[in-house]
């Protein structure tokens, strides 16, 4: 899974949006080969609607793009003023009405989920699922501009092995999106299996940028075990049954003028059912799985949204990637 766009969050609050966001998508649907527009426009039509009728503060789409396919979520930021989470429904998705229900055939992904908060809809069009894992998130652009200093990327490194990168440029804007840029297409062409590497790597490509921070981390399934390096205002947290542990990551700055950090990876335990969360700093660290009932069986890019939702600082930009190990699905 290469490095994802940039989500576009699309404000839902009056009728006139919902055909601006079905023009919108469309248009990105149009340059995916293998996305049907008219397909697209329906599921953003439905989704939208949903959101005007029954959220009961303003709503939005995140709509995330990548080659092979075109990722929408549907998020309530403020309960449904029509009965709670009976507006939108959860899995097995009974009482959907016949609008979500059409989504769900038309989508070749398609989760909901409703509690604390509010709602998060899934539409999945197109795309490959990992080799190894089940992977997402959602970065958010400061201020919903065109271009954000934040992006992750996920690679196979092996036959039982994944690496992911988070980098976060300094600052926001275009400076720090050519900073996580470079980063990210010296890991995209040539993902190292060594989290140490790939910061060495990532150090190297954004010399001639302002810099930023990164965290790496590398999955080894078959052994049980995660390796994880990181520099600056990054985090990890790796959650196993009722544990939670937070990854260390190390004071300083990589690229820029900055000479290299002393790198050091750090080994922890790993399991089936297994679960990593990334985040930027544009993400607020007091967040807990456990105050969201059932949110943890849902798909990854479902828990991002909803952790961005609750926890995004709106002075940056925020991005929150999640992994879960394949066993979780019975692989």
């Amino acid at each position: 899974m290469g490095p994802l766009a940039p989500s576009r969050r699309l404000s839902i609050q009056f009728e006139e949006d919902v055909g601006a966001a079905r023009r919108t998508v469309g248009d990105l649907a149009d340059r995916i080969a293998g996305v049907r527009r008219g397909e697209v426009e329906l599921i953003v039509t439905e989704l939208a609607t949903n959101i005007l009728r029954h959220a009961s503060a303003p709503g939005y789409l995140l709509v995330n793009t990548a080659p092979s396919g075109l990722e929408v979520l549907a998020v309530d930021p403020g309960g449904s003023s029509t009965g709670g989470t009976a507006a939108w429904s959860l899995p097995p998705y009974r009482g959907l009405g016949a609008g979500l229900a059409g989504v769900a055939r038309k989508s070749s992904a398609f989760d909901a989920y409703s509690g604390p908060g509010g709602t998060a809809v899934l539409s999945r069009i197109g795309g490959d699922p990992s080799l190894i894992g089940r992977w997402g998130g959602v970065n958010v652009p400061y201020r919903d501009g065109p271009s954000s200093g934040d992006g992750w990327a996920v690679a196979t490194t092996g036959h039982r092995m994944v690496t992911a990168l988070i980098v976060d440029g300094l600052g926001h804007g275009d400076l720090a999106a050519d900073a996580a840029r470079a980063a990210l297409e010296t890991f995209t062409d040539d993902p190292a299996p060594d989290p140490g590497e790939v910061l060495r790597r990532a150090h190297e490509a954004m010399r001639h940028t302002r810099g930023g921070a990164a965290g790496a981390v590398t999955i080894d399934v078959g052994r049980d075990t995660l390796v994880w390096a990181a520099v600056g205002n990054v985090t990890g947290r790796v959650l196993l049954a009722q544990a939670s542990r937070h990854l260390v990551t190390r004071d300083g700055t990589l690229g820029g003028q900055a000479a290299l950090p002393r790198l050091h990876e750090e080994r922890y335990p790993w399991a089936a059912g297994a679960m990593l969360v990334l985040a930027t700093d544009g993400i607020r660290s007091h967040w807990d799985l456990g105050s969201y009932p059932g949110l943890a069986g849902h798909d990854p890019a479902v828990m991002a949204a909803v952790l961005q939702r609750d926890c995004g600082r709106d002075t940056d930009d925020s991005t929150v990637v999640i992994g879960l190990d394949p066993r979780a699905q019975g692989e």
